[in-house]
């Protein structure tokens, strides 16, 4: 993988830098930054190198439809306080165009012609076949961005070293989308804790490491029995990830389960008793709702991603950096 380090960056060059803009907004205000955050280092970067990052990224699923809701002009406000007026160029939404997931060379092409060089600093979507994420740097010098970087050796480290007891709580919605990757987990963690919609949704047989839930409130939220046992497998680990909130988050009444198991990741994180990494943009969201978000060892910007790059060991994105 080519580091961002390693390029020649001309003054004046023009880098496209493919970030995470999908953030949660509310009346075009952002809710959460820590997704956009994790690029400025590598913005701020090519900035004083003297070369015009041009930011490029997508918000939602607005599936080739103009949404105001979902046009990155939202996040202006935000680019121009941080970086200064005039020193990048914010692309609307990419996925107003079909071609992004389509993966279409035309549109890729189209995207080559705005820059000089690309850089991927998006590790949450580099598991999507899409086409600013494996074509576009095929067309040009292309390199990993620092929060990349971060992503895979941090990663990567974990599964090589994971110290044990290694436990993985996976929540969320769609089991179909991450049922090999909870396969996998199986083979490689000594527990899996399955919660949200996904735990509701098992009709495999259950192996001997994989727990469910044994209550729930309203099916939106794990119950007090299930809490009681998660935490008393938590509280052995030496090693956690974590993926997925346990329960519908938004609403107040159902973050409870979600709640009491940050708190004890947390104070286990504090202690040094546990290596703690939580990752995707619900869990960020929950995380930070409690305000335990920053507690974490690490907190990796990708969900689906950061699973199918334990399980798999890299992902289209990333592999095409190489």
């Amino acid at each position: 993988m080519q580091k961002l380090q390693e390029a020649l960056i001309q003054p004046r060059a023009k880098v496209f830098v493919r970030c995470d803009l999908d953030v949660p907004m509310e009346n075009g205000k952002i809710l959460d930054r820590y997704r956009l955050d994790s690029a400025l280092e590598t913005l701020n970067y090519i900035k004083d190198k003297g070369a015009l990052p041009i930011i490029a990224g997508h918000m939602g699923k607005p599936e080739g439809v103009y949404d105001e809701d979902l046009s990155t002009k939202n996040l202006l406000p935000y680019f121009n306080d941080r970086l200064g007026e005039q020193n990048f160029e914010l692309l609307e939404n990419l996925r107003f165009d079909l071609g992004e997931e389509q993966n279409d060379e035309k549109y890729a092409k189209t995207l080559a012609m705005r820059a000089d060089m690309y850089v991927n600093e998006n590790f949450s979507t580099s598991h999507r076949k899409h086409a600013s994420i494996v074509l576009l740097p095929t067309l040009l010098p292309h390199f990993a961005g620092f929060r990349l970087q971060k992503e895979v050796e941090t990663l990567g480290s974990l599964v090589r070293s994971a110290e044990k007891p290694f436990i993985a709580i996976v929540g969320g919605v769609k089991l179909e989308s991450k049922l090999p990757v909870i396969n996998k987990l199986l083979t490689i963690c000594d527990t899996v804790l399955l919660g949200g919609k996904l735990a509701l949704s098992w009709k495999n047989p259950v192996p001997s490491n994989l727990i469910l839930p044994l209550d729930s409130i309203d099916d939106k939220d794990i119950g007090p029995k299930t809490i009681e046992k998660f935490l008393s497998f938590i509280s052995t680990a030496k090693t956690i990830l974590w993926a997925g909130p346990l329960g519908m988050y938004e609403e107040e009444k159902y973050i409870n389960g979600t709640s009491k198991v940050a708190e004890l990741i947390s104070k286990l994180t504090a202690s040094g008793q546990l290596k703690s990494i939580v990752g995707g943009g619900d869990t960020i969201a929950a995380l930070d709702k409690v305000a335990l978000l920053h507690n974490c060892s690490f907190v990796s910007t990708g969900g689906g991603a950061m699973l199918q790059f334990l399980s798999e060991g890299t992902l289209p994105g990333i592999e095409v950096l190489k």
